[in-house]
C-alpha cells in the first residue's frame, strides 16, 4: 500500500517527518463525541506481575488525558494455552499482550500499539470507557503480533497508522493479516492533533530494527515498547536485533525529559528504573562476553548466564529469551564484539 492518505475529509494536521513538515489530510471517520467522565479503573495499580492475578483487560490513568490499557492477564501468551504444553506455554507465570497507550485530544484519540488482532473487540470496549472520541492515529513501538497484530483491524476501522520505515518492512515481512501501515517516517516524526503533540523516536536497532519510542512531551511520559518491559530483554535476531544497539538506544531514550515510562509489558516504570535497566543489560552483555571468552559452548551459555541478581531469573520474558531463539544470536553478537576487541588490541 502506498504511504499516502487520500480521499479524506478536510480536517488536517501537521506531520513532521525527519525534520520536514508535511501536510496530511485526515479523515473525520466518526462523529466526535464528548469525552466521558472518565472512571478508568486503577485496580491494583503499580503492582508487579507477582502480585497480580488473572483478569480481563483494564485501563489505568497515567496522567491527565493519558491512559494505559493492560491485560488480559493469563497463564499463556497468546491465549488460549496450547493443547500440548510447551516449555514456554504455560510456564507458571502471568503473561499479557503489549501495553497500549491512549492519548485523548479534543479532536480524537492517538493510541500506541494494538495488542493481538483477536484482542481488538475487547480493546475497543475498554477504550470507550476512557473516551467516545474516534481513534484517529495508531502509532507502533515495533512489529510483533502481541503488540501490533491489530494494526490491520484498526485501519479497517478508519484509523491512520504511522510507523518507522523499518518497522513497516518487518511488519510486511511477517505477513500479518490485513492492510499495512499507511504512513512511515525515518528516525523522527511527530503527530499534532487537537493541540497535542506526540513525538516518535527511532534511535537504533535493539529489540527489533524498527524500535520506536513514543514520547508525550507535555506529560513527560514515554512508551518504550519491548525495549524496556517488566522482565528481562529479548532479542529478535531474525529481524536484525542488537544487544549493543539496545544499550545505545536506551541511553538516547534517557536524554528525553520524562518521569514515567509505559513499558512493552507490565507496570509503569520510573526514569530511575530505566537507568537501572540499561545498567543491567550492560552487565548481562559483559557476562555473555565472558562466557564466550571462556569457550563455553552456545548450547550451555544460556544456562550459565547469571540472571538472579538482575531480577531476571524468573521473569515473564525469561523463558522467551532462553528457549525461543535469543541465545544463539546473542552469543554470536558478543563473540563478534570480542573478536573485534581482540583485533583492535593486537593493532596497539
Amino acid at each position: 500500500m502506498a504511504n499516502e492518505t487520500a480521499g479524506y475529509d478536510q480536517r488536517s494536521m501537521k506531520l513532521n517527518i525527519a525534520g520536514i513538515r508535511a501536510q496530511m489530510i485526515v479523515a473525520a471517520t466518526a462523529i466526535v463525541f464528548g469525552v466521558l467522565a472518565v472512571s478508568a479503573s486503577a485496580v491494583e495499580p503499580q503492582k508487579p506481575y507477582s502480585e497480580l492475578t488473572p483478569r480481563p483487560m483494564w485501563a489505568e490513568k497515567v496522567r491527565e488525558g493519558l491512559f494505559v490499557v493492560r491485560g488480559p492477564l493469563g497463564p499463556c501468551l497468546p491465549m488460549p494455552c496450547p493443547a500440548v504444553p510447551t516449555p514456554i506455554n504455560p510456564d507458571g507465570l502471568l503473561h499479557e499482550p503489549g501495553d497500549v497507550a491512549v492519548r485523548v485530544t479534543p479532536e480524537g484519540l492517538i493510541i500506541v500499539d494494538t495488542k493481538f488482532a483477536y484482542n481488538i473487540p475487547e480493546l475497543l470496549k475498554v477504550i470507550k470507557t476512557i473516551s467516545d472520541k474516534p481513534i484517529k492515529y495508531v502509532l507502533a513501538s515495533h512489529y510483533h503480533a502481541d503488540h501490533n497484530g491489530g494494526i490491520g483491524e484498526m485501519i479497517k476501522l478508519g484509523a491512520t497508522v504511522v510507523v518507522n520505515d523499518q518497522l513497516r518492512d518487518a511488519y510486511d515481512r511477517s505477513k500479518q493479516d490485513g492492510p499495512s501501515p499507511q504512513v512511515t517516517f525515518g528516525d523522527y516524526g511527530t503527530i499534532q492533533l487537537g493541540g497535542v503533540k506526540v513525538e516518535m523516536h527511532h534511535f537504533a536497532t535493539g529489540h527489533t530494527r524498527g524500535d520506536t519510542f513514543v514520547y508525550f512531551p507535555d506529560l513527560k511520559v514515554v512508551h518504550t515498547g519491548d525495549v524496556a518491559p517488566e522482565g528481562m530483554p529479548t532479542f529478535d535476531y531474525r529481524d536484525g536485533a542488537s544487544a549493543i544497539g539496545w544499550v545505545n538506544e536506551m541511553y538516547d531514550l534517557l536524554k528525553l525529559d520524562f518521569d514515567w515510562a509505559i513499558p512493552g509489558h507490565g507496570r509503569l516504570l520510573t526514569k530511575d528504573e530505566i537507568r537501572q535497566y540499561v545498567k543491567n543489560v550492560e552487565i548481562m552483555n559483559d557476562r555473555m562476553k565472558e562466557l564466550v571468552r571462556q569457550g563455553v559452548p552456545v548450547e550451555e551459555a544460556g544456562k550459565r548466564l547469571k540472571l538472579d541478581d538482575l531480577g531476571w531469573a524468573r521473569s515473564a520474558s525469561t523463558n522467551t529469551f532462553l528457549l525461543a531463539g535469543s541465545v544463539p544470536g546473542y552469543y554470536a553478537e558478543m563473540k563478534a564484539i570480542l573478536e573485534q576487541e581482540q583485533k583492535l588490541g593486537a593493532r596497539h
